[in-house]
Order: structure tokens, then C-alpha cells, then sequence
């Protein structure tokens, strides 16, 4: 049994009550752990961010779900702040930026995803059609080869030489 229906207007409904009901205890239960109000209120975002995302997915032990998800954002918080370098006031730390560079990598990549597809419109259309299948949305080859009644090995060969070609067409 679902905490809430399908009906999305009844799960925004239900997330309210959910969100009234537990929001104060939630927010002590955190702040309990952590000292500053300012990442209190963000963690308990995170928590009532997380609940919204997954919340077709809860029952009856709503409330565990609900805690076990504040100490796991918890957990996030505080290994996340074990990473970040500790800046004193006496210390100017000049952070470079990156931002051409990442963009750059950003143009590459897109450059390359491009010239992938354009190859794979080059495949003939049964070895993209498996390849597709395989890589794209995910299909195993087992399933290829009853799906298509070819042999398992049939089918590891055409995506084997589709992604040969892939890789020769790109240098």
C-alpha cells in the first residue's frame, strides 16, 4: 500500500499533510545534529526534496523512510564538508577558473556524441538496429537474440563490429 495514489493532485495533497505533519520534527531531529541553522534548513531541504522525488514509492513506514532519509542527508552534509578546504579570514585562496576549460570539454564531447551518431546512421540497418537495442535502450544480448532469432553469438559479433567501425570512424 502507497502513501499516495496516482493521482497526482491527491500525492501533492498527501505530500502537504506529510510535509505539515513532520516538518517541525524533522527540523529538530536535525538540528540536533547540526549546529547551524543556515544548513539545518538546507539539509532539511534536501530531506523534503528527496521525499518529493521518491514519494510514488512510500508506504506504511513513511516515518522510517523520513529519518533514514535526514540521516543519510546528514551524512551527506558532513562528508561533504570533510572535502571542502577550511578558508580562514587570514587565508585568500585565489581559485582559479576553470569555466573556459570545462566548456571547451563540454564542446569536445558534444563534438564527439555528434560524430558517433552520424556514424551510427552509417551502420547498416540491422547491426544498428542491435546496437541501438543493446547500448541505447539498454536491451541485453540474450534478449536481442530471442527478440530478433539470431544467435547469441550472432548478436555479440554485429555489436562487436558496429562498435569496431565506431572506433574507427572516430580517429
Amino acid at each position: 500500500m502507497t502513501f499516495f495514489s496516482n493521482n497526482l493532485n491527491h500525492a501533492e495533497d498527501m505530500f502537504q499533510k506529510m510535509y505539515e505533519t513532520y516538518r517541525v520534527r524533522v527540523f529538530d531531529y536535525i538540528a540536533g545534529k547540526v549546529k547551524d541553522r543556515d544548513d539545518t534548513c538546507d539539509i532539511m531541504q534536501n530531506v523534503f526534496f528527496h521525499l518529493w522525488l521518491y514519494k510514488e514509492s512510500l508506504d506504511i513506514n513513511t516515518e522510517n523512510i523520513i529519518f533514514k532519509t535526514c540521516n543519510q542527508e546528514i551524512s551527506n552534509f558532513f562528508a561533504l564538508k570533510k572535502k571542502q578546504p577550511s578558508i580562514s579570514n587570514s587565508q585568500n585562496i585565489e581559485i582559479p577558473d576553470e569555466s573556459a576549460d570545462q566548456l571547451k570539454e563540454q564542446y569536445d564531447k558534444e563534438e564527439q556524441l555528434n560524430t558517433i551518431q552520424i556514424n551510427i546512421e552509417l551502420l547498416p540497418a540491422p547491426r544498428k538496429q542491435i546496437l541501438t537495442m543493446n547500448k541505447l535502450e539498454g536491451i541485453s544480448q540474450e534478449k536481442i537474440a530471442d527478440r530478433l532469432n539470431l544467435s547469441k553469438k550472432a548478436v555479440k559479433k554485429q555489436i562487436s563490429k558496429a562498435i569496431l567501425f565506431l572506433r574507427e570512424s572516430a580517429k
